[in-house]
């Protein structure tokens, strides 16, 4: 497997002499963007040549080693059976918004891989750009060794909602956009060493002595003892004593600044208080109402009351380092960064993110993480065929359980999910080496039920990447609700989104 990553130092390079792709004027891939049908197995088997599968990602350095495996793996297996399969796995890095960009950047000249991970709304812009495959003749294929197993008509081994945020509308007909791989959600974990014994005598804590439904009034109610009392907090933990830190600020931190946005407008407002399909099938933005303007105005006093805050208000990217640090005790963020924040200082803990109410009808958990694409332009008939192979691999159950032991992301499939190994490692999150990973996907199924996705549209993206401006605007740059949703509106002008 060719491995090549696409950092800013190489992207200053020219892409003739390091990538040969179509952008230099030459497709790289003979018959590129040829009409779609399913060949046989037969066809890509015994080749001389290995038939290339240019896969772009975006993972970082705690992820990528895991994916790296599994590409590496299906190369052997596939050689074992007579295909010579190149995987070249390339990490264009900028995050899942900067492999988007890479490839709305790369459409004109066709300089795109064969496969892609997205998420629904980025799909969307491949589809109006035509050039996202859909995949319904190979999931369903008459021939058993290239359908996709577990799946048909009518019954789906994958987890619904994973499945269902796939089915888009491509051509008028709605289709198979992509497949599930690594999925996440957000949860909240924390310093048990300092938080338990506050949750004790506040007793938020169950019978279990877990703190399983938190909401955001408990949140700040700990984050206040902790103000009050850091002078003297502190805990003795293997044979070591331990203090809150002289530069303590803030006891919580939140990762995403839109997902917050996105979760809290959810919270307080319900399905459509940040964007809902029209009559017309248009996706239009709502998020400017009085339910976010409550919300927001809400968190705004806790924030000035210095009880929570963003990681970019201390120059930083995540709380992780904060909580390692002992600079802060209670973080929100994603299930696959749970490594980050373990310590030896501390036992770590995790639990759901808080919710307003668990009473009203209003919870609400973000359902994330990416889907396995193929693209037209730069691909043929070949090259997809052996993409969707790599596909089938890397989503059946005994590698969608390796990937989510490995990184903490969800399994995608309800097999590995009800498979005695899987419960095995959930069970014991005392264990040394996968303890961290259990204890993130026990928090994260126990608010599945809260889970949700916005819908796609052509330049929903863009639009969830203007959403974290709002935050910024008010909790970085001390803006009002009112003038950060007159910038936000401003810019979503400029980019012709309607809006309401």
């Amino acid at each position: 497997m060719k491995k090549k990553i696409f950092g800013v130092a190489l992207a200053a390079v020219s892409a003739c002499s390091v990538f040969a792709l179509s952008s230099c004027g030459k497709k790289q891939v003979e018959n590129a963007g040829e009409e779609f049908e399913v060949l046989s197995l037969n066809d890509i088997k015994g080749t001389s040549e290995p038939i290339v599968v240019e896969f772009w990602h975006s993972f970082g350095d705690a992820i990528s080693p895991a994916l790296e495996t599994l590409c590496e793996n299906f190369e052997t297996e596939m050689k074992d059976q007579g295909y010579n399969i190149d995987v070249n796995l390339v990490n264009k890095g900028g995050g899942y918004d900067g492999l988007r960009s890479a490839v709305n950047l790369g459409t004109s000249s066709n300089a795109i891989p064969t496969m892609i991970l997205g998420y629904p709304d980025h799909f969307a812009d491949y589809i109006k750009n035509d050039i996202l495959l859909p995949l319904d003749e190979f999931v369903y294929a008459k021939d058993s060794a290239i359908a996709l197993e577990g799946v048909t008509k009518d019954s789906n081994d994958f987890i619904p909602s994973y499945w269902a945020e796939n089915q888009m509308l491509i051509n008028g007909k709605t289709q198979v956009a992509g497949i599930p791989f690594n999925k996440s959600t957000e949860i909240m974990v924390y310093n048990s060493n300092i938080v338990d014994p506050i949750l004790e005598e506040k007793g938020y804590l169950d019978s279990e002595g877990k703190w399983s439904k938190p909401t955001w009034e408990q949140v700040f109610d700990v984050s206040q003892y902790i103000l009050d009392h850091k002078n003297s907090l502190g805990y003795s933990y293997k044979n070591a004593d331990y203090k809150v830190h002289k530069d303590m600020e803030y006891p919580v931190f939140i990762d995403s600044e839109a997902n917050f946005f996105i979760t809290v407008s959810r919270q307080w407002g319900g399905e459509g208080a940040y964007t809902r399909i029209n009559e017309n099938g248009e996706g239009v933005v709502t998020a400017k109402n009085e339910k976010n303007r409550e919300a927001q105005n809400y968190f705004l006093d806790k924030a000035k009351a210095k009880l929570f805050q963003f990681p970019a208000k201390v120059n930083q990217n995540y709380g992780s380092k904060l909580l390692v640090n002992l600079q802060s005790f209670i973080s929100i963020g994603s299930t696959a960064g749970i490594k980050n924040n373990t310590a030896k200082g501390y036992y770590l803990k995790a639990t759901g993110i808080p919710q307003k109410s668990y009473t009203d009808g209003t919870q609400a958990v973000i359902q994330q993480g990416t889907n396995l694409a193929i693209l037209t332009a730069n691909s043929n008939n070949r090259t997809r065929l052996a993409a969707w192979m790599l596909i089938k691999y890397l989503c059946n159950t005994k590698n969608t359980e390796y990937f989510s032991k490995e990184t903490g992301y969800l399994p995608v499939r309800q097999s590995a999910r009800n498979s005695d190994t899987f419960k095995a490692m959930l069970a014991d999150e005392n264990n040394i080496f996968t303890g961290d990973v259990a204890k993130a996907i026990n928090a994260a199924f126990a608010q599945a039920d809260y889970f949700y996705t916005d819908p796609a549209f052509s330049g929903s993206s863009i639009v969830r990447d203007n959403a974290s401006t709002i935050i910024q605007d008010m909790y970085i740059y001390n803006k009002t609700y009112d003038q950060a949703m007159t910038n936000f509106y401003a810019e979503l002008d400029k980019l012709r989104i309607k809006n309401e």
